[in-house]
């Protein structure tokens, strides 16, 4: 096989890195011109803190989410979706130097913070998502409507800051109907202001905090008052040392969003998103007794070799929207990315240049008098281009010995359409269904380089799907809403899954085959107006058949994938939601979840593993909360008392298929206290706060590694820890 010259390319990937920085640092300076600029302009731009619960349960009923392409209004959706949005007192007092707190709260969803700043967290959506190595696969994630998710399934976190996330959409069931393959969930993340948001939106916002294991970060973001359009910019920096040895990272992160309106009927919005990440270094695994002896430890050969990783990574997302009339808009939306990434891992040493780009368009009807039939139809396309260099990992560098040259392409196709049309009414309540189906062509492409001797099967192959679903939604007039459906989905393999074989040749693997899901759900919800504010219930019982089961396991440290046979998930989760309820002196603001789930192999995969056994790295029980009480009564300078709780409690569960590695069942909590919108003066506010991490001192594992080589399946989380910061906001 041919070796390019190694020098070249790491030369090329060093000016790409130090031109990011630069882009990131003027960036970041521009930020107060941009302020000085737009602030003759500044003008309220959202409802008062006066408006009524009324009011709010109307916006809580027919917000259009992001998690679809389509306008779903969640009271009438046939679908186990779930939208909240993140108090200002969370948000600005929360860690945000990982996602797992997003998930806090969230029924179905489980986001484990790996304490491996190379390999991200871990996504789980009704289990979903268990055999992920790194990355996230199985769910599909969009941020500020930008689609994170790749043609061939996989889902990079890196560009999200989850400090400056202020809403949060998930659609629970198989999705596949909406974004086609690898979407067993949704996970759909805005940082813009809601536009029912309660009070001024702050001109600027900045924060900095730091604290244990050598953190700090800083956050700032502007959204200026326009007279036509809007805009919003946000810049990050973080640094940490971690809490186990070889777990540093640096990160930096930009993003924009704006809107322009092109006449009464038209508007095009904009949204660029960068990451610059120069250190993220990968500790490992343990085993029991080595997590047991010393949890700070970390593998001798990650640090011999260097593991970690250092990339770059943007997209640009366009969308233009012309509403054809009250009941009709017509919508094409176009994205493209880019990633550079050198990823020393034990025994490799991967070399990644990714181009991606991708356009929707979608027409739609909403239902309104006189056109009783909301219906959509959109197309699809995306291409992904991997070129992809691995060598032998020499002590951090490549190695002289080339393992995979080639050039892998995945390019996708689409046609999806729904259907919603009323029933009528009866029993009590108005009837509403909806059928959708969608057509999904992927076709793989692998060019080894300086190799003729690589099959046709093993160079190129297609896969294709058609995805169904069919759901009926009951509205009663009191506002609650039961609805049930069954959907059809898909998973096909990542190129990562295919190019990594056990023989280690370059190509795809050709026996290596996507995941079929039937799932079926039925589930209710209700908001009820409290005072000024509302608590919102969800219940749903769901269950799920995956045929085709993509399962890992790893081989010399190298994760492969094989089908192996079929697993069932019968499940069953509820959460309540509460915003400005009304608790002794103040008000409490938050989300409590609670996800009971069985998921297990329905064959024998081998000796070791029966028909009946659990599927790894999916706990039997999980339940979340974040809850923030804000005191009614001003203290200092109007500064109000802020108290908030979350955390997770998950009961024991299997590391491995065969059920020999386990990991113990824990109860964390994590406590934040702040006294909140100091007045300053000039328009500023402070909210100085103090975060304890896990309080009661609880040793146990942040995450685990499904199917580990040598049974180093366990992470270890952090003990005890003090975190100090403060946010000033400036009107």
């Amino acid at each position: 096989m041919a070796l390019r010259p190694l020098h070249v390319r790491a030369l090329r990937l060093r000016a790409l890195r130090v031109r990011a920085l630069r882009l990131w640092a003027l960036a970041l300076l521009l930020l107060p011109n941009t302020v000085q600029a737009q602030q003759g302009s500044r003008s309220s731009t959202a409802s008062a803190a006066g408006s009524t619960s009324a009011d709010t349960l109307r916006q809580l009923g027919a917000v259009v989410v992001t998690a679809s392409p389509f306008a779903l209004e969640p009271a009438r959706a046939p679908l186990s979706l779930t939208v909240r949005a993140r108090s200002e007192a969370e948000r600005i007092t929360s860690l945000g130097a990982t996602l797992d707190g997003l998930g806090f709260g969230l029924p179905g969803v489980w986001i484990s913070d790996r304490g491996n700043p190379s390999t991200g967290e871990r996504l789980l959506v009704r289990g979903v998502g268990w055999r992920s190595a790194f990355g996230v696969r199985g769910s599909h994630v969009l941020l500020d409507g930008v689609p994170l998710t790749l043609a061939d399934g996989q889902t990079p976190l890196t560009v999200i800051d989850a400090a400056l996330v202020r809403s949060v959409e998930v659609l629970r069931g198989p999705a596949s109907t909406f974004w086609g393959s690898g979407s067993g969930g949704t996970l759909a993340l805005s940082t813009e202001h809601a536009p029912e948001a309660h009070g001024a939106v702050p001109l600027v916002q900045a924060r900095a905090l730091g604290g244990a294991y050598g953190l700090f970060k800083a956050e700032a973001s502007v959204q200026p008052a326009l007279s036509r359009g809007r805009v919003s910019v946000w810049g990050s920096a973080l640094s940490q040392v971690g809490y186990r040895s070889h777990a540093a990272t640096e990160a930096f992160r930009l993003g924009a969003s704006g809107r322009i309106p092109l006449g009464p009927s038209r508007s095009l919005g904009v949204v660029a998103l960068g990451a610059y990440v120069p250190q993220a270094q990968a500790p490992g695994g343990l085993t029991p007794d080595q997590a047991a002896d010393n949890p700070r430890q970390t593998r001798a050969a990650s640090i011999e070799q260097d593991a970690g990783k250092a990339l770059t990574q943007s997209y640009l997302a366009l969308a233009y929207t012309h509403a054809l009339s009250d009941a009709s808009r017509l919508t094409a939306t176009a994205w493209g990315g880019l990633r550079t990434l050198d990823n020393p891992i034990v025994p490799r040493y991967i070399q990644l240049d990714r181009g991606s780009a991708g356009g929707r368009l979608v027409l739609e009807r909403t239902r309104i008098a006189g056109h009783p039939l909301a219906w959509g139809l959109g197309v699809e396309a995306e291409v992904q281009r991997d070129d992809r260099l691995e060598t032998t990992n020499d002590g951090g560098r490549p190695g002289a010995e080339v393992l995979t040259d080639q050039v892998e392409t995945v390019t996708t196709g689409a046609v999806f359409g729904r259907l919603a049309f009323p029933l009528g009414r009866f029993a009590l309540g108005s009837w509403t269904a909806t059928a959708a189906l969608r057509a999904d062509l992927i076709a793989y492409e692998a060019q080894p380089s300086g190799s003729d001797d690589v099959p046709e099967d093993e160079r190129q192959r297609t896969d294709e799907a058609l995805s169904p679903s069919l759901g009926v939604t009951w509205t009663h007039a009191s506002g609650l809403t039961a609805y049930a459906n069954v959907a059809g989905a898909f998973d096909a393999p990542t190129t990562t899954e295919l190019g990594n074989r056990a023989d280690g040749r370059p190509g795809l693997n050709p026996s290596l085959a996507p995941e079929r899901t039937w799932g079926t759900e039925a589930g209710l919800r209700r908001a009820w107006a409290v005072g000024r504010g509302f608590v919102a219930i969800d219940a749903t019982v769901f269950a799920a058949r995956v045929s085709g089961l993509l399962v890992p396991r790893d081989i010399n440290d190298v994760t492969v994938y094989e089908n192996q046979g079929r697993a069932e998930t019968l499940g069953l989760e509820a959460s309540v939601q509460t915003e400005r309820l009304r608790v002794g002196p103040g008000r409490v603001d938050g989300a409590v979840a609670v996800t009971l789930l069985r998921a297990t192999f329905l064959d024998r995969v081998d000796a070791d593993v029966p028909a009946g056994a659990r599927l790894p790295g999916v706990p039997p029980v999980l339940s979340t909360w974040t809850l923030t009480w804000t005191s009614a009564r001003a203290l200092v300078r109007n500064g109000r008392a802020m108290i908030g709780l979350s955390g997770e409690a998950v009961t024991a569960y299997d590391a491995s298929s065969a059920g020999t590695d386990r990991a113990d069942g824990y109860v964390v909590a994590h406590l934040r206290l702040a006294l909140s919108d100091v007045r300053l003066g000039a328009g500023i506010r402070s909210t100085p706060f103090v975060i304890v991490r896990n309080v009661s001192d609880q040793r146990y594992a942040g995450s685990v590694v499904v199917n580990a080589f040598g049974g180093r399946f366990l992470e270890p989380a952090p003990e005890r820890h003090l975190i100090v910061g403060v946010s000033v906001a400036l009107e």
